[in-house]
């Protein structure tokens, strides 16, 4: 989960290392550093803390060089600090190794090393790479070779980048499981962890696939595969702008991403649907297969399995398909079994979570197939699932998911009523009805957006507690989980999300006048056993606020704090629902003095189990 930049080229060279720097520091914030080749002289500079700590440190101390690696951090083994900040040197300080992953045989190795009288400095697995490289080289092997037989020793899921003093103005890369790009601008190439590091010096693409490895010089890239064998780069257009990874006018990008649901919505609406038809021109099955389906497994990670668990809801009511859930971490070892009419579905935004990656191996080890809905068709993922639907959020930055969230869920529905459609299970007025709806919802979104000045009045409220509950029953349940996920993720107030029927055995317990409950109950079949909650709640002097219908003057008045969304149908109110949730988490996460875009201990992009 930790961010890696290269650069080869005539521009700055600490420049353009710190801004790839900046836009990847979502992926790993607690140090961050770089390494530099001035000729035959390799140069680091590190420093612990967000990327800001090294800047700072290049204006009193800069890097002159004509090629160069940098990393921001996750850490994974070791504390943060300067020792155990990116990028690692061997002990005459001539080869310098970055790395996002786990090298899972770095003791066996390092006891290895150790033996044969190398010094250990850091605490890190990363540390054993630039040791291995400088032992190979002492043996007699060239850099490449050296490279090479160093990649062959390590065990586990990396992306790496090496230089040497040795190996002037080349860059080494290499890729096992987590992800790496080489893009090129007018005569410089760079590599990075995503594609935002690259914006706007880049023009062109390659996204690595597993176990190739390579170099960069100014004159090009080399790549090869696993076995050696040379690989025809396949460039790919840069499509992303500097505006897709700006904040804008927006303090922070999640706040921008917030915004930028309606508009997400509009995109999908104009893709996804033609009159009373839903079109997924790129799902690749055909619908004889779709229909036969007779079970679906999901299994996605956090935000992106609360989708799924509505998604589920939307495929057993209009698709009439049995579906589970499970967290991608313990479904791929349950031993799922499988079936001739089964279809695993995958969830991911950025389409390398470990976890959810590990599953599809899984269902494709078990001759399953898989379905996946990402927002990076350009992901690992992507390439290894049978088929995907895309997501159209846009490229989201921020590490608490918001647009992605409800793209998914809005995806997931349309999947389910194409499913449906097929098996001609909706009666044609009601489908009508249901997209015109669903047509409406980005006005809607539009209207809650407005409401913020309310929802700061109840952050305010809320940013001196320790503990908070979420109440949601049937479609909204999956909501409650999802708005406590965001008021953890980024203002560190403890929060839990129930079922509401579950409220009474055992959550009633932590009810006082110290720990507010927020109860989701907009209009719809189990509005009134919501009441029920909020009047268990209320007995035990919990403060009550509550997310309603515009209107519902009975639940206003029961509530010490109110947040009104527009009516819908209830199978819809998921959608609108998590606008609120997501401001009242940002607005309380502002008023805590957090910085929402990089929370504490988390990165966007988990590629380590």
């Amino acid at each position: 989960m930790c961010g890696i930049v290269g650069y080869i080229g005539s521009k700055s060279i600490e420049s353009v290392l710190l801004v790839g720097l900046q836009k990847l520091e979502y992926r790993g914030y607690d140090s961050a550093g770089m390494a530099v080749l001035n000729g035959d002289e390799l140069v680091t500079r590190k420093a612990v803390g967000k990327i800001a700590e090294l800047e700072k440190l290049l204006k009193s101390s800069p890097l002159i060089g004509n090629a160069g690696i940098a990393h921001t951090r996750w850490a994974t083994h070791g504390e943060p600090s300067t020792i155990n900040a990116h990028p690692h040197l061997n002990n005459q300080k001539d080869i310098a190794v970055v790395h996002n992953g786990i090298f899972e045989n770095y003791a066996k190795l390092r006891a290895e090393l150790v033996d044969d009288g190398y010094v250990f400095v850091s605490e890190t697995d990363t540390e054993v790479a630039p040791h291995l490289m400088d032992k190979y080289m002492h043996e007699g092997f060239s850099s490449e070779e050296a490279f090479v037989r160093m990649l062959k020793r390590l065990e586990g899921q990396y992306a790496l980048a090496a230089i040497s003093e040795k190996a002037e103005r080349k860059i080494f890369f290499a890729r096992k499981g987590s992800p790496l790009i080489i893009a090129r601008g007018n005569n410089e190439y760079l590599l990075a962890s995503d594609i935002p590091a690259v914006v706007p010096i880049a023009h062109e693409a390659i996204y690595l696939e597993n176990d190739q490895w390579g170099y960069i010089t100014p004159a090009g890239v080399t790549i090869f595969n696993g076995n050696g064998e040379k690989v025809e780069p396949a460039w790919q257009a840069v499509s992303l702008s500097v505006e897709d990874v700006d904040k804008g006018d927006f303090e922070y990008l999640m706040l921008k991403e917030i915004y930028e649901q309606p508009d997400v919505f509009e995109r999908v609406l104009k893709t996804r649907l033609d009159d009373t038809f839903i079109h997924f021109p790129e799902l690749k099955f055909n619908k004889d297969y779709l229909a036969r389906i007779g079970r679906i497994l999901i299994q996605a990670c956090g935000t992106s399995l609360n989708a799924g668990m509505i998604g589920r809801m939307y495929l057993e009511q209009f698709a009439h398909i049995s579906a589970e859930t499970d967290y991608s971490s313990e479904w791929r070892y349950r031993n799922p079994l499988a079936s001739g009419d089964s279809l695993v579905v995958g969830i991911s935004q950025s389409g390398e979570t470990a976890d959810t990656l590990a599953g599809v191996r899984e269902a494709k080890a078990k001759f399953m197939r898989v379905l996946s809905f990402l927002n990076n068709v350009n992901s690992t993922m992507a390439r290894e699932s049978d088929a995907l639907i895309e997501l159209m959020a846009g490229t989201e930055i921020g590490v608490a998911s918001t647009k992605a969230f409800t793209a998914q869920v809005l995806n997931l529905l349309f999947f389910s009523l194409y499913v449906g459609s097929i098996k001609w299970l909706l009666p044609a007025e009601e489908r009508r009805e249901l997209l015109d709806e669903i047509r409406a919802l980005p006005d809607k979104m539009r209207q809650i957006l407005k409401s913020h000045e309310r929802i700061k009045e109840i952050a305010e409220f809320l940013k001196d507690k320790n503990d908070t509950i979420f109440l949601g029953r049937t479609y909204n349940y999956p909501s409650a989980l999802e708005g406590a996920l965001k008021l953890k993720e980024i203002s560190y107030i403890h929060a839990s999300g129930y079922a509401g029927g579950e409220f009474k055995h055992g959550p009633l317990a932590l009810v006082s006048d110290n720990v507010p409950v927020v109860i989701i109950a907009p209009q719809g079949d189990i509005r009134a056993k919501m009441i029920s909650n909020l009047k268990e709640a209320q007995s035990r002097k919990g403060t009550i606020i509550s997310i309603i219908t515009e209107g519902d003057e009975e639940i206003k008045k029961e509530s010490d704090f109110y947040i009104e969304i527009p009516k819908c149908a209830e199978s819809l109110s998921p959608l609108l629902v998590a606008v609120p949730l997501q401001l009242l988490a940002y607005y309380t996460a502002i008023a805590r003095g957090c910085d929402v875009d990089r929370p504490r201990n988390l990165a966007k992009s988990v590629t380590v189990e």
